[in-house]
């Protein structure tokens, strides 16, 4: 039988995800997934909610903003820098975390085999052709900001780190872009997948190991363990 003390959950907001019916320990709800947490104390009370957000996401893109405000969480971490949080109407008041740009990055690194070198390689894929691709990178170094995993992925190493002793489930997180299950048609987040999808591969095997899936499509994409378990939306 499995306990509830060995899981905790990573949320995205892939499209026609659903939610392990287990109790886990925390959730970590990466952006507008914050509103699939809600969902998930609706039948398991009391487990507390982390979001995670970028924070020109939460700021600029209402979708996910108001997702975050009307969702019952219990800490807001903004991986890229201050955000005014206390500004927000939130249902209930989260305590907040911020991380500048540089300390994402460090943060990051600490999870792949070779660092920071793994990430800025890694960057090159953001786009499809090489001389986009080039210019990609170029302009990154240029300005000194390099934004590595998406959020959901930032997600599952907050939720590793924090949580050295559990596996971690993940959901909702798919690696290969398209859309949210509250912006379906939307690719602005393709690109940065086939970031994830590089280093994914790159990951320390210590932290690899810890993680499983409910979605056979990243069991697929990333090579992560499959969980069978029964599910709810």
């Amino acid at each position: 039988m499995l306990r509830k003390d060995e899981f905790v959950l990573v949320l995205g907001s892939k499209p026609g995800s659903k939610l392990p019916n287990l109790k886990v320990k925390k959730i970590y709800t990466a952006n507008g997934a914050a509103e699939k947490g809600s969902a998930y104390i609706k039948k398991y009370a009391n487990t507390k909610i982390i979001s995670i957000v970028g924070g020109k996401e939460f700021e600029k893109n209402l979708d996910v903003q108001n997702r975050v405000l009307n969702s019952n969480i219990d800490e807001i971490v903004s991986r890229s820098g201050f955000v005014p949080f206390k500004n927000y109407n939130f249902l209930k008041k989260p305590t907040t975390k911020y991380l500048t740009l540089n300390e994402q990055i460090k943060f990051q690194s600490n999870f792949f085999k070779f660092g920071k070198l793994n990430i800025l390689l890694a960057e090159f894929f953001y786009e499809n052709t090489f001389l986009m691709q080039l210019k990609h990178l170029i302009n990154f170094v240029r300005k000194g900001m390099i934004n590595g995993v998406s959020t959901g992925f930032f997600a599952i190493l907050y939720a590793l780190k924090e949580n050295d002793q559990s596996k971690v489930i993940i959901s909702g997180i798919g690696m290969q872009g398209g859309g949210h299950f509250y912006s379906k048609n939307t690719t602005r987040y393709s690109k940065r997948a086939n970031v994830d999808k590089k280093l994914i591969f790159f990951l320390k095997k210590i932290y690899k190991d810890r993680l499983y899936t409910i979605d056979k499509e990243l069991e697929k994409n990333a090579n992560i363990k499959y969980l069978d378990i029964k599910t709810f939306e």
